[in-house]
């Protein structure tokens, strides 16, 4: 070994050992000042990971809210959770009401919904099974899912109704599609949950879409189409569904003066709910980068690593400094 590598190793067991010894490095430094100074571009760094993860999170939910895809953001799927088991149960009362005789518009609504549900739900004659509510948990998806894509935004009742009819009729097709070719549902499904099947630069959802019916018209599956009108009053009655968990709210807007039109707004309740999650969660992603100071060290899982412990309240280097001083005796 040459002597150039034999010094090498000696410098690095001596910074090693060092390390070790003073823990966050408050032992090497004989100037306090130059220790502070120390710590402060620290802060400094840390804040600017923490800025960093907070663009980016505002840019990925501006960016989702653009193409009309709130629903995978983390506000949207949280919502999708809260809402999802609360819709499947007014669907399932609804339905009941309807099996015991109740009369009302919503007729047709619920004998198109119970096509989007699988052969086994039903009994030998035909009979919806009622008490389960979690039957409809894949019904409920779809309706959050379209509602909370657009929940930012005005738009118009017709316009989200049928886009929510619309979703469910496909739901209804890919259903019996299961049903009467359980082998080639299985398969397509096998590959379209597959995310390194989709290709790039696609919508996803499309492009299952798309998949999805291919498959269907390549085995000739025989579906009566559902009008126009039975699907956007199929969607209206899912929103007034929404309406009554607070989630949205239905008004008239003048656009002249013999004219106005439904508009499907998010509710107060939704848009203080978003506004405190995002406050709570979009700091807690910061771009995570190498540290300029040795790490605090870990005494439990909550008190080691970066110096910076409030991204909301100042961090002030003399108190980092003492807590560090502190957990190196």
């Amino acid at each position: 070994m040459s002597a150039e590598n034999i010094n090498q190793s000696e410098l690095l067991k001596e910074h090693i050992e060092l390390l070790v010894k003073v823990g966050v490095g408050g032992g090497r430094f004989e100037n306090k000042e130059d220790y502070l100074a120390k710590i402060e571009q620290e802060l400094m760094h840390e804040e600017g990971m923490m800025r960093g993860g907070l663009a980016q999170y505002n840019k990925t939910v501006t960016e989702s809210k653009i193409k009309g895809q709130e629903s995978t953001t983390m506000y949207g799927l949280v919502q999708q959770q809260k809402y999802l088991s609360k819709l499947s149960q007014g669907i399932n009362e609804k339905i009941e009401r309807i099996n015991k005789g109740e009369a009302g518009r919503n007729q047709i609504a619920t004998k198109l919904i119970c096509q989007c549900l699988p052969a086994s739900a039903f009994d030998e004659k035909g009979e919806f099974k009622t008490g389960n509510p979690d039957i409809w948990d894949v019904c409920s998806l779809i309706v959050l899912k379209n509602v909370i894509d657009g929940i930012s935004s005005d738009t118009t009742m017709n316009k989200l109704a049928i886009k929510i009819g619309g979703a469910m009729m496909m739901e209804a097709r890919i259903t019996l599609f299961k049903d009467q070719h359980r082998d080639k549902y299985n398969q397509v499904n096998k590959r379209l949950g597959n995310n390194s099947n989709h290709p790039q630069k696609t919508n996803r959802y499309a492009y299952k879409k798309n998949v999805w019916v291919y498959c269907m018209n390549k085995h000739d599956l025989r579906f009566d189409a559902w009008t126009k009108e039975n699907i956007l009053h199929l969607g209206v009655f899912m929103v007034y569904l929404c309406q009554q968990l607070g989630l949205v709210e239905c008004k008239h807007k003048t656009i002249q003066k013999h004219k106005t039109i439904l508009y499907v707004l998010p509710s107060n309740k939704i848009i203080h709910e978003i506004a405190n999650f995002n406050i709570k969660n979009e700091m807690l992603y910061p771009k995570y980068l190498p540290m300029l100071m040795p790490p605090r060290k870990w005494g439990t899982p909550f008190d080691g690593g970066y110096y910076g412990r409030k991204h909301n309240f100042q961090n002030k280097k003399e108190e980092v400094a003492q807590s560090l001083n502190k957990g190196d005796k």
